[in-house]
C-alpha cells in the first residue's frame, strides 16, 4: 500500500500549500448555511488533490466533498475532504486540515491527516503503526475518562445538535477538560468519539512520542 500512501501524503501537501498561500485572505463563499461554509478554495483544493490521485491512478474512483470523479465502478476508492474546518479557516482560526483515505472492497486501508499550518502529516496503513511525520504514535497510557481532555463536534444540523448536546453536558462533568472548535484535525492529545465520515480512519486518544 505505500506507493497509495504516498500519493496520498503527495496530494495532502499540495492542496495544504494551496490552502495555507490563501489564509487569512479574502474568501470567495460559494454557499454559506446554517452552522457551515462553502467556499470556492474548497473546490480547487479537491480539483488538485483529483488530478495528483487519478493522475497516478487513472482506474479509481474518488469521492469528496466537492462531487466524485474517476472510475464510479471501480474497488479503489478515494475518498476526500479537501478543507476540513472551513468555518475555521474562513474566520482565520488556524486550525484546519486537508484529509485523505483509500477505501479498498469496503474497508479502509490507507489514510492521512494534513494540518499545513502546523506542518504535521498524521499517515496510517492498515496493519501498520500509525505517524505523526514519520514517527510512530501510540494510543493514551491514560485508563480513566476523568482523565482526559476531549475535544467534540455537535455536527450541522438542528436534529444532530439536538440528540448530541445531552450527551456533551454529561460529558463535561466525566472528563479534565472539553474543548469545542469546528471540527477539523485535531493538534492536542484527545480523543474523536464520532466520526463524521470514513476520511476519519479511527478514533484518536493519542498522545505524541
Amino acid at each position: 500500500m505505500k506507493p497509495y500512501l504516498d500519493a496520498a501524503e503527495n496530494a495532502a501537501r499540495a492542496a495544504g500549500k494551496l490552502l495555507r498561500e490563501h489564509f487569512q485572505q479574502q474568501q470567495r463563499v460559494k454557499a454559506f448555511a446554517a452552522h457551515d461554509i462553502k467556499l470556492e478554495l474548497d473546490v480547487q483544493a479537491q480539483e488538485l488533490i483529483s488530478k495528483l490521485l487519478l493522475q497516478e491512478f487513472p482506474a479509481d474512483a474518488l469521492y469528496g466533498e466537492e462531487g466524485i470523479a474517476g472510475d464510479q465502478s471501480s474497488d479503489h476508492q478515494w475518498i476526500v475532504d479537501p478543507l476540513d474546518g472551513t468555518v475555521n479557516y474562513f474566520y482565520g482560526i488556524p486550525h484546519f486540515c486537508v484529509s485523505i483515505a483509500l477505501r479498498l472492497h469496503n474497508e479502509i486501508v490507507v489514510g492521512v491527516i494534513y494540518d499545513p499550518i502546523r506542518g504535521e502529516m498524521w499517515t496510517g496503513q492498515r496493519g501498520e503503526v500509525s505517524k505523526l511525520n514519520g514517527a510512530p504514535i501510540h494510543v493514551s497510557d491514560r485508563a480513566e475518562l476523568a482523565e482526559a481532555v476531549i475535544s467534540i463536534g455537535l455536527a450541522k444540523t438542528g436534529e444532530t445538535i439536538n440528540t448530541n448536546f445531552p450527551l456533551f453536558q454529561q460529558m463535561i462533568h466525566r472528563v479534565t477538560h472539553t474543548l469545542k472548535l469546528e471540527s477539523a484535525c485535531g493538534t492536542s492529545p484527545q480523543v474523536r468519539s464520532w466520526l463524521k465520515t470514513p476520511v476519519e480512519l479511527s478514533i484518536f486518544a493519542r498522545e505524541r512520542t
